[in-house]
């Protein structure tokens, strides 16, 4: 008996080619040049969440080398980042690297040296993309500016990010810098009258069967801040949630409102510090981290959207020393192996914030 797959709408619809990326002319007009000369430069990939980077990258790959899969080398620099040693034994590629007596950063290292410099098959260079480039800590940027440098003939480095201050500028430097807009301030050089992130959900909505009601549209958008693969989550699971093939205002909010209990749970972090229950936040902590895959990144983001909700309550000068203990946590994550120990070090702050 044959079981049938379901896949997820954000892999589902995925584009598959460059020219079906939306709302990302000027990007994309580049890449296509390069896929059809079949000459690329290392490329710094950066704009907010949802925006296309990933699936661009996935796009030109398959255009540069059809259905050679090998030549495309993607890391994603969360996992390494959260989970180490651990996540390097579980990955395949990274097996016959492993040693446990060396540290993570050498296995990465190691590996990624490796394969910079194998032959590529049937083309004239492979492609190693990195996603979440800023969670990287220094010296692992570092390394892989090296590695950079050697492997030119070879392979073509990709960073993927939302933060390229993040990046070094011995990176930077090195690579031809492309700024994907938001979806929600673009419009495509043939649309007028909506933006790209209104035709993609419009398509799918369209595709699926359903009829997605303005002010369902209107709010998708409002919650999505921009980002299309939690707008596509979000109208699959508001999908699920109708009686109908109708999906408005109503079905979207239920949703919504089930994604903000995660931003409750920062808060509730922040109140455990402030009761100096640090054992309990230390656990709640580490399911949030393990369990519900939210990076030190976005921990500390949602601390920060936590605090600025809370600003009637603290005063202008008492928000100001929050704000410099929050981005003094944000900076230190950038060269962190262990993000868990700054996240600790700015709840146990909380604790004299006297909220």
């Amino acid at each position: 008996m044959v079981t049938a797959v379901m896949t997820m709408w954000r892999e589902k619809y995925r584009p598959t080619s460059l020219a079906e990326i939306e709302g990302q002319d000027d990007v994309i007009d580049r890449l296509k040049s390069f896929a059809e000369r079949k000459q690329l430069p290392n490329l710094l990939l950066w704009g907010s969440r949802g925006v296309g980077k990933t699936s661009s990258v996935l796009a030109l790959a398959r255009e540069l080398y059809g259905s050679h899969d090998e030549n495309l080398f993607i890391v994603e620099c969360r996992d390494f980042v959260e989970q180490r040693k651990k996540w390097l034994r579980a990955d395949k590629r990274f097996r016959f690297y492993y040693d446990e007596h060396k540290s993570a950063l050498d296995i990465f290292k190691e590996m990624i040296r490796s394969y910079a410099v194998l032959a590529p098959i049937n083309a004239e260079f492979k492609l190693m993309a990195f996603n979440n480039a800023d969670l990287l800590p220094v010296d692992a940027q570092q390394a892989l500016r090296r590695i950079m440098e050697r492997s030119s003939r070879t392979s073509r480095f990709i960073f993927i990010t939302t933060k390229p201050s993040a990046i070094i500028p011995a990176i930077r430097s090195r690579c031809l810098n492309l700024h994907f807009q938001p979806l929600t301030l673009t419009k495509t050089r043939t649309q007028t009258k909506s933006g790209a992130m209104d035709r993609l959900l419009l398509r799918i909505a369209s595709q699926e069967g359903l009829e997605l009601t303005d002010q369902g549209l209107e709010m998708l958008k409002r919650y999505a801040g921009g980002d299309a693969g939690t707008a596509i989550d979000i109208m699959e699971a508001a999908s699920v949630v109708s009686d109908s093939n109708r999906i408005g205002s109503e079905e979207i909010e239920i949703v919504v409102q089930e994604l903000r209990k995660r931003s409750n749970k920062v808060a509730d972090l922040i109140d455990m510090a402030l009761a100096g229950r640090y054992q309990e936040l230390r656990a709640d902590l580490k399911v949030l981290m393990r369990d519900e895959k939210m990076s030190g990144k976005e921990i500390v983001e949602a601390i920060h959207d936590v605090m600025l909700h809370r600003k009637a309550r603290l005063g202008a000068r008492r928000l100001a020393k929050i704000m410099m203990h929050i981005g003094d946590a944000d900076y230190k994550l950038c060269s962190a192996f262990n993000s868990m120990i700054h996240i600790e070090e700015l709840m146990v702050r909380c604790r004299h914030w006297h909220l």
